[in-house]
């Protein structure tokens, strides 16, 4: 189950141990520190620009640790179709659990057997399991894609490229070490994934295109079990409602002079950040008056987010000519 939830209420998880508690998982979509945009320019480690067009995934087999190192298994039932453009955040609910303090949690990336190789057809119309468009199934013999990640790079980003993971010898547990905090009544485990790590190591401009078991596709599936995924430092009493009514602007796009930002919004907002497109902050200013203009001396990509206790709300991409 995938929803988008909004949310109003914060407090530290402090509650008895014999409390049954609704429990989320919540992943913030991400590509390094900004939030995740489809066409965004990025770099990977191997300093390859790239944009991506397409990133799908499945999540499966989760469990909590919590309590000293306590395990509990989430219903074998529960399963999640990522989809980064799906929003600024993904919940998938886990259930209710007796939990006092949360240390971590534990998820599969990708279709366990036997489910992987049964019938897909055999799904209701909104299982995460049932067909797809674009097809997230490649075959009764092979199964799920556990991972679809498409885009281009390259010089003017003309070259495609696709890493179709999947595999039943591919299904790799992801262990992230977490906390839990109380969001209008539900335990929350807030995590990031940041999608520029789902491509180390792999030349993403060279059109590079893998869809199987030991090649790119089982690097970028190694990538999402290793690096993707840490405990999230993003705001979680902001409501989705909430960041979608703050009004801003940045202006003149491109630009080949100062930018302007103007910001319309009942949110408090702390400051405005600048980084560019190796994620480097190049300024960072306190929103004094509805506009503020910033000086960018070098010509390039940039992105411009709103903040708001040190944790980026919203992000902008701006050109300076």
């Amino acid at each position: 189950m995938k929803t988008i939830l909004a949310v109003v209420a914060f407090a530290i998880v402090t509650f008895s141990a014999d409390a049954q508690v609704n429990t989320e998982l919540r992943i913030y979509h991400m590509l390094g520190t900004q939030a995740f945009q489809m066409s965004t320019t990025a770099q990977n480690n191997m300093g390859d620009d790239f944009q991506v067009e397409r990133l799908q995934y499945y999540m499966s087999n989760f469990s909590i640790v919590h309590d000293g190192g306590m395990e509990t298994a989430v219903s074998s039932d529960t399963v999640a179709l990522m989809n980064a453009a799906d929003g600024n955040f993904s919940v998938v609910e886990l259930g209710s659990h007796s939990i006092t303090n949360v240390e971590g949690v534990k998820f599969h990336i990708g279709v366990p057997q036997p489910t992987n190789n049964e019938d897909p057809s055999l799904y209701g119309p909104d299982h995460p399991f049932t067909p797809q468009s674009p097809s997230m199934h490649w075959g009764w013999a092979s199964g799920y894609r556990f991972l679809a990640y498409e885009g281009t790079g390259g010089m003017n980003f003309s070259q495609t490229f696709q890493m179709h993971g999947l595999g039943n010898n591919n299904y790799f547990q992801t262990s992230v070490t977490a906390t839990g905090q109380m969001v209008n009544g539900n335990l929350v485990i807030a995590l990031d994934a940041d999608y520029v790590r789902g491509v180390d190591n792999i030349n993403v401009s060279n059109g590079v295109i893998a869809h199987g078991v030991d090649q790119e596709d089982l690097t970028a599936l190694e990538n999402f079990r290793d690096f993707v995924f840490s405990s999230s430092s993003q705001d979680l009493t902001a409501s989705q409602e909430e960041l979608e009514n703050v009004n801003w602007t940045v202006y003149p796009n491109p630009s080949s002079e100062n930018i302007n930002i103007a910001v319309d919004s009942e949110m408090e907002i702390d400051g405005i950040r600048i980084n560019n497109a190796l994620g480097q902050e190049v300024a960072i200013t306190e929103v004094i008056d509805a506009i503020t203009s910033i000086e960018l001396d070098e010509a390039g990509i940039y992105f411009v987010s709103l903040m708001k206790d040190g944790v980026a709300l919203t992000t902008k991409q701006i050109v300076k000519q």
